[in-house]
């Protein structure tokens, strides 16, 4: 494999894609025979199945509107004025099979759907995606798992709130990440407490943890968690299934010394001064805390209280700033460097991402599926490149990032070119006098039907024709253009403009 889409295709595969083909023509069957969404059927009022290759186009588009944003509106992709000239989206799909499809989209067969489950349109399809993710690639040693938040307004019931989050409303994740280079190697959505899913005893933390990392027992990992998930409990029971763990520890939870809780007080000791640090141990668990700014509490079964290096940290003296070297504990120093796995992988994927407004929820989180994708296949590709280093066609540019491997995506399914031969140039016009036409008028076809205006000016008779006249002055006139009845030619006449 040396090409991107290749990558891209070890994800959303060639069985996905065909299902996703499959539950599109029959959802949109049962909608038009329902008599809904009549506007996308053909002529003959029957639906125009969809194709892989066609499916394929369409998430070329997506992508392609991640790269190149005109606004909200996606009717600009199109857009014929002169400041949207150059867009591709016509080469790749038409604007109304366009809407058509995002509108009658579905990934999952909507005769086996299950009433009443919140995931019912998409948990088929997203376990199948989880498990490429799974089985495309062995993680490095250190993992970090958090919360991801899917940016997403709708109202629905799986509709989270995070206020410390960047991404404050939408839909929430549970994600464990490579912390090396954010690769998303599983997650699961949050659809709330009340959705009929039993929380044990240890609460909602110990079990995100406990089923995210259960594929990794015994295998030698390193994991790193925050304060909503770290407990004397999670941490004990990670360490006996082969899982040393690191996280941040409020000083009110379950588990945490009762010695070390006077935080506050301690702080404020006179001998107490910044770079100071406490601990205690319940083999294999040590409580440490360390004075910086604030105290900060950690849990770890990883690091010793004795490994511990040095850190600058601002002071201000008298109003005078200066530079003052603190110790730092090696379990809150690999803390820092290893838990930005997942904030890594967010940072990454809002990149060029795909993410649009939508009413459904769960195409949303398609969008963010593409994300992942692209994201997980250009880390691939990267690592295959370190690999074979002396394969032509792995080389790249120097300056070879994701928005590059986005653009080879799209070309690459659509068959573009990555240079245009001769890009078209416009030579500055001739003045025309505004009583004549100019002289090239060429009859184009459009995606959608109109009035022929020679004939209801003439006979005031609606008969609506695809053709109508390039030259600008002409303003987009539909017209007939056949041998039978050429208005084409009528409109172009100094007689019919005298009428």
């Amino acid at each position: 494999m040396t090409r991107a889409v290749d990558f891209f295709r070890l994800f959303f595969t060639v069985e996905m894609i065909n299902n996703i083909c499959s539950h599109t023509n029959s959802y949109a069957n049962e909608n038009i025979i329902a008599g809904t969404h009549r506007s996308y059927t053909e002529s003959d009022g029957s639906w125009k199945d969809t194709t892989p290759d066609e499916i394929n186009r369409l998430i070329a588009l997506l992508i392609y509107f991640g790269l190149v944003k005109v606004g909200v509106n996606t009717d600009r992709y199109w857009s014929t004025k002169s400041l949207y000239y150059g867009l591709w989206a016509r080469s790749i799909m038409p604007r109304i099979r366009f809407r058509a499809l995002m509108a009658l989209l579905h990934v999952v067969d909507p005769a086996t759907e299950t009433p009443g489950d919140k995931l019912h349109s998409v948990e088929s399809f997203i376990d199948y995606f989880k498990s490429r993710c799974l089985d495309l690639y062995q993680p490095r040693q250190q993992l970090a798992i958090d919360e991801r938040m899917v940016k997403s307004r709708h109202r629905s019931g799986i509709r989270q709130y995070i206020k410390d989050k960047p991404t404050k409303w939408g839909i929430k994740l549970w994600v464990l990440a490579d912390s090396s280079n954010g690769y998303t190697i599983d997650f699961n959505i949050y659809i709330g407490r009340a959705a009929g899913r039993v929380v044990s005893e240890h609460g909602l933390g110990y079990d995100v943890v406990v089923r995210l990392m259960q594929p990794f027992f015994n295998q030698g990992y390193h994991l790193y968690i925050d304060n909503f998930y770290t407990s004397g409990t999670l941490v004990k029971y990670l360490f006996e299934k082969g899982v040393p763990t690191t996280g941040t520890i409020r000083e009110n939870s379950r588990g945490f010394p009762a010695n070390l809780k006077n935080a506050s007080e301690w702080s404020k000791a006179s001998n107490v001064k910044r770079g100071s640090m406490r601990w205690e141990r319940d083999p294999p668990i040590l409580a440490l805390q360390w004075l910086d700014n604030k105290v900060v509490s950690v849990l770890t079964s990883i690091d010793n209280a004795n490994d511990s290096l040095q850190v600058s940290r601002k002071t201000r003296t008298d109003g005078v700033w200066s530079t003052k070297v603190v110790q730092q504990p090696q379990a809150i120093a690999s803390y820092n460097k290893y838990m930005n796995g997942v904030d890594r992988s967010d940072q990454i994927l809002a990149t060029n991402n795909v993410s649009r407004k939508c009413i459904k929820w769960w195409k949303t989180l398609f969008f963010h599926l593409i994300d992942i994708a692209v994201v997980n296949s250009f880390i691939l590709f990267r690592e295959h490149q370190a690999q074979f280093p002396d394969v032509e066609e792995l080389q790249r540019t120097a300056d070879y990032s994701l928005a590059h491997f986005r653009e080879e995506i799209v070309r690459q399914i659509c068959g573009f070119p990555e240079y245009i031969d001769q890009p078209p140039v416009r030579s500055t016009p001739m003045p025309v006098d505004p009583n004549q036409f100019e002289s090239v008028h060429m009859p184009v076809f459009t995606d959608g039907k109109k009035n022929c205006v020679v004939c209801y000016k003439q006979n005031k008779i609606q008969r609506q024709v695809y053709s109508t006249c390039s030259a600008p002055m002409c303003k987009g006139k539909h017209m007939h253009v056949t041998k039978e009845k050429n208005c084409f030619q009528v409109f172009h006449s100094r007689e019919y403009h005298k009428c």
